[in-house]
Formats: structure tokens, C-alpha cells, sequence
């Protein structure tokens, strides 16, 4: 029997979940008995080993760039006028205005915009291919028209980059093969 987190909720299945680190989280109904739950997992045994190899593939085959602070200055400096370049140019093809635009040394996230029309980007955003940094900085600025991720947000999206899901597969892609540290 495989070891497991179990996590009870008010839910109505029971669900499994591989985490990057190959540990296996069980999420269960309040109401449903433990060896009901030990079954289920036991019977999704193959799976669950699938996928942690399947994880552990991916983390072999990740690229690490470690950087140094004076490297990181460099790549923020670079990424402050790239990033401002891009941002103007498609905020003129959107009719739209932000206040400030900042760079962040976020790890999780690639960009982010608040009400209040501040854009932030991560420095890491200068590594990635420059197709790519295009679809952030446009789903950025298409969310100083629409603060949410509505069918009217994806449409602000694809009237500038009507090719933006495939962008955004391949962003997803880059990122689990690359990890900026």
C-alpha cells in the first residue's frame, strides 16, 4: 500500500493528485470510510506510479539557470526595457493606458495587473522567446480592459493575438522545462 495525505472536504468524489515532489494527496468526502479510500487508491496503484515517473522525467529534464545578484541586476535592467518597449507598443494597438509599469523578481508568476493600472512582470520574462513574452505582456494589458478572465477578456486577447492558445501552451511548456533560480 502506498503512503498517501488524505484530505476530507465536503466533496461528493474521491480524487488523487501526483505532486512535483512524487507525494500522493487524497481528497475524500467527510463521510467516506478509510478502507473504502485505501481500496480506491490501491486499484489506481499503476497510475499513480505512471505519473510520479512521469514527474520525475520532467524534473530530470529541467534546465537549471542559477543566477548571481549582479547577473540578476543585468537581466532586470534588460527586462525593464524590453518589457516597456513591448508594453507600449501593444498598448497603442489596444487604446489602452497603464500608470506604471515594475519588474518583480516573482517566481510564479510571469506578469500581473491591478486596478489601478500597474503592471508588474517578472525579470525571468526576459529569458523566455520573445513570442512568448508578446502573449504576456498582451494578456496583461488586455486585463486593463477587463480585470477577470472572461470570454470578453479571451476576445480583448485574440483580437490583438489571434494565435494566443497556442502561445500559451508553449509558455506552459517552457516554463516546466526551465527553472530560474
Amino acid at each position: 500500500m502506498r503512503d498517501y495525505k488524505l484530505i476530507r472536504s465536503v466533496r461528493k468524489s474521491v480524487s488523487i493528485h501526483v505532486e512535483a515532489d512524487g507525494s500522493v494527496v487524497v481528497r475524500a468526502p467527510l463521510t467516506t470510510g478509510k478502507p473504502f479510500i485505501d481500496s480506491f487508491v490501491a486499484s489506481k496503484s499503476v497510475w499513480i506510479q505512471n505519473s510520479i515517473d512521469k514527474m520525475q522525467k520532467r524534473q530530470e529534464d529541467r534546465k537549471v539557470l542559477s543566477l548571481s545578484d549582479d547577473q540578476i541586476k543585468v537581466y532586470k535592467a534588460m527586462a525593464r526595457v524590453y518589457l516597456t518597449e513591448r508594453s507600449e507598443y501593444f498598448a497603442g494597438l489596444m487604446g489602452v493606458r497603464y500608470k506604471q509599469l515594475k519588474i518583480n523578481s516573482a517566481n510564479t508568476r510571469w506578469g500581473s495587473c491591478n486596478s489601478k493600472g500597474e503592471i508588474n512582470y517578472t525579470y525571468r520574462l526576459i529569458l523566455a522567446p520573445k513570442n512568448l513574452v508578446d502573449y504576456v505582456v498582451v494578456h496583461e494589458l488586455a486585463h486593463l480592459k477587463e480585470m477577470n478572465h472572461s470570454k470578453k477578456f479571451w476576445s480583448i486577447v485574440s483580437h490583438v493575438m489571434p494565435d494566443y492558445k497556442q502561445r500559451q501552451k508553449l509558455l506552459n511548456d517552457w516554463q516546466r522545462t526551465m527553472k530560474i533560480v
